[in-house]
C-alpha cells in the first residue's frame, strides 16, 4: 500500500512537471533573421514588464517624437526620424526553455533583446514583414529604460 502511494505521488509529480514544460514550450517560437535562428517568446517575468510603455526621444526636448511603443500583447509602434510610426510585433530573445536572455549589470541594471517585425508602412527602409533586433536597457537605479540609445521612458 505504501509503495503504491509513493508510485502514485511520483507519477503525479511527473505529470505536473511535464505539464509545466509543455506550457513553457508552447510560448516559444523560432524566427530566422539574416540567417540566424532566434528562439523568442512573448511571456516575460512580472518584474521585467517595466519595459512596456512609450519611449520618447531625448527627454527635455520640445517634441517627444520619434517614439517607440511596446504593448504587453507584443504589438507596438516604431517611429523613425521624420516619418510616421510603423506598427510592429515583437518578441523577447529567450533560451530553449522560454527564459528571457538578460544581460545583467550593476545596481539592478539589465538589458534584453527584442526581435521586431515591421508592419505595413510606406517607408522603404523598413520593409513590411521584415525583422530586426532592438536592445532595451533598464536602468532601474536611475528609474528609466532606454531603447535605441535615444528613446527613454520612466519606470515608475
Amino acid at each position: 500500500m505504501k509503495r503504491q502511494i509513493i508510485l502514485l505521488l511520483l507519477l503525479l509529480l511527473l505529470l505536473i512537471c511535464t505539464g509545466f514544460q509543455l506550457q513553457a514550450q508552447g510560448s516559444i517560437e523560432k524566427i530566422t533573421l539574416k540567417g540566424t535562428v532566434y528562439t523568442v517568446t512573448r511571456k516575460i517575468p512580472t518584474d521585467m514588464k517595466v519595459v512596456f510603455g512609450t519611449y520618447i526621444y531625448e527627454w527635455g526636448k520640445e517634441t517627444e517624437k520619434p517614439i517607440v511603443e511596446l504593448n504587453e500583447n507584443g504589438t507596438g509602434l516604431f517611429q523613425p526620424h521624420m516619418v510616421n510610426p510603423i506598427p510592429i510585433k515583437f518578441w523577447f530573445d529567450c533560451d530553449e526553455k522560454g527564459i528571457v536572455r538578460k544581460q545583467e549589470g550593476i545596481n539592478g541594471r539589465y538589458a534584453v533583446t527584442l526581435l521586431v517585425q515591421y508592419g505595413e508602412s510606406s517607408n522603404g527602409n523598413y520593409a513590411t514583414g521584415s525583422y530586426d533586433l532592438m536592445g532595451v536597457t533598464v536602468v532601474s537605479d536611475e528609474n528609466y529604460a532606454v531603447i535605441y540609445g535615444e528613446r527613454f521612458k520612466k519606470l515608475h
